[in-house]
């Protein structure tokens, strides 16, 4: 199972089209798979998955779903799946985001694809900025003073 590492700047064309970045299209080829699939995300953005990503997080019964709280558990499992889309690359290595997980992720023209280990990411540029300004640069060096990689 490839890791999805890495951060790509792309536009978003008037059509809805993204460019995927070589490096996961080349993951996806290797897995001799012809799409990805593409989810709303947590904190404003949308997740992608290789196939066998999105494969271990469907074994052991959905185990990675699993809460204290069915309640939640099923809210959250209706709203992850039923957004949930297979998108193909097409002939120029893009996938067409479909206008739904393009509102849930507020993208406009200037979108981030980013690895993000087990799965990548797709922003908003202005988003993602917000994003890591409040929350992913003070936890970054919090942890940073308590790891030694």
């Amino acid at each position: 199972m490839a890791l999805l590492i890495g951060r790509y700047e792309y536009s978003l064309d008037p059509k809805n089209r993204l460019s995927i970045p070589s490096k996961f299209r080349e993951a996806l080829l290797q897995e001799k798979a012809t799409c990805f699939y593409l989810t709303s995300g947590l904190d404003g953005c949308l997740y992608l998955f290789l196939p066998s990503q999105w494969n271990k997080l469907l074994e052991n019964d959905l185990q990675a779903f699993t809460m204290p709280d069915k309640e939640k558990e099923r809210a959250y499992k209706r709203k992850f799946f039923s957004e949930a889309t297979e998108v193909e690359l097409d002939s120029a290595g893009r996938i067409l985001i479909p206008q739904y997980l393009k509102a849930h992720a507020g993208l406009k023209e200037q979108v981030l694809v980013q690895g993000a280990g087990k799965r990548a990411e797709i922003w908003d540029q202005k988003s993602w900025n917000s994003y890591n300004k409040s929350k992913g640069e003070p936890i970054y060096r919090m942890v940073g003073k308590t790891l030694e990689i």
